[in-house]
C-alpha cells in the first residue's frame, strides 16, 4: 500500500492486509459513520429547509451503504461501499479521497472511452492487447457494456443527474486493485472481433499517466498562443493556490493584457478544456483583463449570490485559513468576499443558529453600456469536465458581449459549493464536503450548458484541429 501521508502509518498498521479478512467491513462501518456524522455537523445540506432529499440520503443511503459493507473483505470493497454513499447524494462536490492505496493496478492494455457519438471505444491501446484504437466494444463474458456499467461504475463513479458524464467513466470497467474480489473481465466482442483480454499488472502513477494520455496530452499551465491564427487563452484549471501557482497564473494575464489589443480584433478562444475548477476568482480575473471591470461588473450585477453558509466551529477555521490564502494572492475582491462570510457564520455560530445568510442580490446597472472592445471573435471553448469554478467561468463569460460557446456540453454542479476537506476516522480516506447552498444561481441543480456550436465528432484535444473548426464557423 501508497502511504500518502506520513501520519497515517500508525493508522495503516491497523488496517488489514489479507484480502479475506473481515476487518475491512468493521473499517468500512466505521468511515461510513465518519462520513455521516462530517455532513451532519457540517454541510448545508442536511438542515436546508429546500432539500429533503439531502437528509432522507444522508440516513437511507447510509443504512444501505452499511449493509453493502457487510460483505467487504477487501480494500477495494471497502472503497466501494463508502463512494456508494457519497455517490449518492448525486454531488459532484461530495466525494472521497484515498489516502492509502495500493501501488499497483491490474488492466488488459487498453483504456475504454466514449466515441463522439457516445459508443464506448478504445481510446488507448498496447501494442500486444489484442485490440487498436478505434475499435467499438460492445460486451464482455455474454454481458453488453451497459448492463455491466449498471453493476460495476453506475452506482460509485457516476452522477445520474448528468447523463452525458457516464461515458467518462468507461475505463473504471477495466481497471482493477490486484486484490480486488471483484472478477476480471475475461473476453470481450470489438468491432474487430472477439479478443481473449490479457491483463497485467502497472505502478498506479504509471496508468495514470496512461489514463491521461488516452485523453490527448494536455499542460496543466495557464498559457497564451497562437495556432493557425486562433489564439488560445488556455486555462486547464483554476486551482492556482501555491506560489508558484500563482506565479503562473499573473504571469498569463499579464500577457494577456499586454497583447489584448492585439487580440481584440482576431479570433480568440478561451480554453476551459479539462477544467475541473479551483478558484473563481481566476476566471474573472481573465474576463476582467479583455473585456474591461465596467463589463465584468455590469454581467456580475445581474447575479443573486446569496448564499447560506454551515455555521460550525470546522468551517469556521478553514474560512479564517482562505482569508489569508486569497489575501498573499493578491485577489483583495475574493478575501472580502470570504471575509464577510467569516463573520456571518462567526455570528450564526454564537447565536445558535445553523446556517449564515451572506445577502448578494442583483444591483442592475442603469444607463447603456460601454462600447464593446472586441471587434473579432470569442469564444468559450468547453468539454464535458467543465465543472465548479469552470462553471462558474462560463455563467459569466457566457453573458459577456460576443462570446459565442463551442465544443462539449460541460459538467454540472449540485447548488452546494466551496468545499474543505477532512480525514475520516481511520486514517485510510477523506471526504471533501461543501460549505454553502447557493439561494438564487443562474444555473439551477446539477444544471448544465449545452454549446451554441457543437464539436462535430472525433478527438478534441489537438489546438490544430480545433483552430481549423472555429476559422471555418462563419
Amino acid at each position: 500500500m501508497t502511504r500518502i501521508a506520513p501520519a497515517l502509518a500508525v493508522l495503516c498498521l491497523a488496517a488489514p492486509t489479507n484480502a479475506d479478512d473481515p476487518t475491512w467491513a468493521a473499517l468500512a462501518r466505521n468511515d461510513l459513520r465518519g462520513i455521516r456524522d462530517l455532513l451532519r455537523d457540517n454541510h448545508p445540506g442536511p438542515v436546508d429547509p429546500e432539500n429533503s432529499r439531502y437528509r432522507e440520503w444522508l440516513e437511507d443511503g447510509l443504512t444501505r451503504a452499511i449493509g453493502r459493507s457487510e460483505t467487504a473483505r477487501s480494500y477495494s470493497d471497502y472503497v466501494r461501499a463508502l463512494r456508494f454513499y457519497t455517490n449518492g447524494f448525486r454531488d459532484g462536490h461530495i466525494g472521497i479521497g484515498l489516502e492509502v492505496s495500493p501501488e499497483e493496478v491490474d488492466w488488459p492494455g487498453f483504456v475504454v472511452g466514449a466515441s463522439a457519438d457516445g459508443d464506448p471505444e478504445v481510446v488507448q491501446a498496447e501494442a500486444d492487447s489484442g485490440v487498436r484504437t478505434g475499435d467499438r466494444i460492445t460486451g464482455c463474458d455474454g454481458r453488453s457494456i451497459d448492463d455491466l456499467m449498471k453493476d460495476r461504475v453506475d452506482p460509485y463513479f457516476w452522477n445520474a443527474a448528468i447523463p452525458h458524464e457516464r461515458g467518462q467513466h468507461l475505463h473504471h470497467l477495466f481497471e482493477l486493485n490486484p486484490s480486488d474480489s471483484l472478477g476480471r473481465l475475461a473476453s470481450c466482442r470489438f468491432s474487430s472481433g472477439d479478443v481473449a483480454l490479457k491483463w497485467r499488472r502497472a505502478s498506479r502513477e504509471d496508468y495514470a499517466r496512461t489514463l491521461e494520455g488516452a485523453g490527448g496530452p494536455r499542460s496543466r499551465e495557464p498559457r497564451l498562443h497562437r495556432v493557425d491564427g486562433v489564439w488560445f487563452v488556455s486555462t486547464p484549471t483554476f486551482a492556482y493556490s501555491s506560489d508558484a501557482a500563482v506565479r503562473q497564473i499573473r504571469a498569463l494575464l499579464a500577457d494577456l493584457g499586454a497583447r489584448a489589443p492585439e487580440l481584440r480584433p482576431s479570433r480568440v478562444v478561451f480554453d476551459v478544456r479539462k477544467n475541473r475548477g479551483g478558484n473563481s476568482a481566476w476566471g474573472r480575473e481573465i474576463a476582467r483583463v479583455f473585456w474591461g471591470s465596467e463589463w465584468v461588473s455590469r454581467v456580475e450585477s445581474g447575479f443573486d449570490d446569496t448564499m447560506d453558509w454551515r455555521a460550525s466551529d470546522a468551517n469556521i477555521r478553514f474560512m479564517a485559513s482562505l482569508v489569508d490564502r486569497d489575501s498573499r494572492a493578491g485577489l483583495s475582491e475574493a478575501a472580502g468576499h470570504s471575509g464577510r462570510a467569516l463573520e456571518a457564520m462567526t455570528a450564526a455560530r454564537s447565536q445558535g443558529r445553523d446556517l449564515a445568510r451572506v445577502e448578494d442580490r442583483p444591483r442592475p446597472i442603469e444607463g447603456p453600456p460601454p462600447p464593446n472592445p472586441v471587434s473579432g471573435r470569442a469564444f468559450l471553448l468547453t468539454d464535458h469536465e467543465c465543472a465548479s469554478a469552470c462553471l462558474d467561468f462560463a455563467d459569466l463569460i457566457r453573458r459577456l458581449p460576443g462570446v459565442t460557446h463551442v465544443g462539449l456540453p460541460t459538467s454540472a454542479d449540485a447548488i452546494y459549493i466551496d468545499n474543505t476537506y477532512a480525514l475520516l476516522r481511520t486514517g485510510l480516506a477523506g471526504l471533501g464536503y461543501s460549505m454553502k447552498v447557493h439561494r438564487n444561481r443562474v444555473r439551477r441543480n446539477n444544471e448544465w450548458y449545452e454549446p451554441v456550436v457543437r464539436w462535430p465528432g472525433g478527438s478534441m484535444t489537438d489546438d490544430a484541429v480545433v483552430a481549423r473548426w472555429l476559422a471555418s464557423l462563419p
